[in-house]
């Protein structure tokens, strides 16, 4: 975390991981998917993690040589394929070193001044042939509190890195892009075309305008290892560092480093809120349902009562029937001239069976 912290900043970090507390336990009562309450615990580790500057963008857009750029001195290793087969954390370090972490990342260490305040973290390409790379950078970008996107002036904006723009967006990520090799450009009015297509297209996928640099890195990389400051300057890189390192102070730090859990937090608070949404659409959808079963429950309950009603009364025409005929029977055999045949028990059962049963 970027220290030393104020009262003011204790209070709004505390405020902060309180309200992030809560919705992470809403999200585990709410049953949400487990990327999704990972993606916030991360956030939350993250407020103690130093500030973390991730760049992204296709393998071969030049990722690799921006950072080594930046650092002045060839850490990171460059090629046409897919060099970076993880991701590669580099921080502050007196002597350059190089080990994999448990955790299957690249931890580098290179005495670079811009790695004292900050985490700078490499990934695989965004359109890498092995998906697996592909997955780590999307892992890995919510833990962002910066987002650098690097793409190539000879194929600004592909469609792929369009889509993965689009993802970023939905994370609440400040993104600064970064069009690389400019040097491939025939001419200034080339390379002003080619800033202005990237702006557009920035624009209409993020839905903000980012701000938009120029660079050639292999330009000044050479530049900065010869002490070629004219070099240097026309590399564009000098602009770039002026306008966004060098305005990355702490305050703008703490600021954009609380809102990358806020960013995060909104973005699970949307997916779980479509998720209740779904949740209570089924719901309604099981209410109407009951609603019309027993509607007609009620109506097959008012069919039976009547279609009984009258079955009942048939019923009471036959014991009625039955009764009349049994007043019948024993008023004629209860005459005084035929008591003797009172007397045959089975003949007057049988008889009382035919004309009364």
């Amino acid at each position: 975390m970027i220290t030393p912290l104020d009262d003011t900043r204790r209070a709004l970090l505390a405020d902060e991981r309180r309200l992030l507390a809560e919705l992470r336990d809403w999200l585990v009562r709410l049953g949400a998917p487990e990327e999704q309450r990972q993606a916030l615990a991360d956030s939350i580790e993250q407020l103690e993690e130093p500030f973390l500057l991730v760049v992204v963008g296709e393998f071969n857009a030049g990722k690799s040589a921006f950072i080594n750029a930046l650092l002045g001195q060839e850490v990171l290793e460059e090629g046409v394929t897919p060099t970076t087969a993880r991701n590669g954390l580099l921080r502050h370090g007196e002597e350059m070193t190089r080990e994999v972490t448990a955790a299957g990342l690249e931890s580098l260490t290179a005495p670079a001044g811009i790695l004292r305040d900050i985490t700078i973290v490499d990934t695989p390409g965004t359109n890498a042939v092995l998906r697996e790379h592909e997955e780590l950078t999307r892992d890995f970008v919510p833990r962002a509190d910066l987002v650098l996107f690097v793409t190539s002036a000879d194929r600004p904006f592909t469609e792929s890195e369009r889509a993965f723009l689009e993802a970023i967006r939905a994370w609440g990520k400040k993104v600064v892009v970064v069009v690389n090799k400019v040097d491939l450009l025939g001419s200034p009015e080339d390379v002003e075309r080619v800033l202005a297509f990237v702006r557009e297209q920035a624009q209409r996928t993020l839905g903000f305008a980012p701000e938009v640099f120029p660079v050639s890195s292999r330009q000044a990389l050479r530049a900065r290892l010869e002490g070629d400051g004219a070099a240097l300057e026309a590399s564009g890189l000098p602009t770039f560092e002026a306008r966004v390192t060098a305005t990355l102070d702490e305050a703008e730090r703490f600021r954009l480093k609380l809102e990358n859990p806020l960013g995060v937090g909104r973005r699970v608070r949307g997916e779980a809120q479509a998720l209740v949404d779904g949740r209570l659409a089924v719901l309604k959808d099981d209410l109407g349902t009951l609603e019309v079963v027993e509607a007609d429950l009620a109506a097959r309950a008012a069919d039976l009562e009547r279609d009984f009603r009258l079955r009942l009364s048939d019923v009471e025409k036959v014991l009625l029937d039955f009764e009349r005929r049994g007043h019948a029977f024993f008023d004629e055999r209860l005459r005084l001239l035929r008591i003797h045949e009172l007397l045959g028990k089975e003949r007057l059962r049988k008889d009382f069976e035919v004309q009364v049963v």
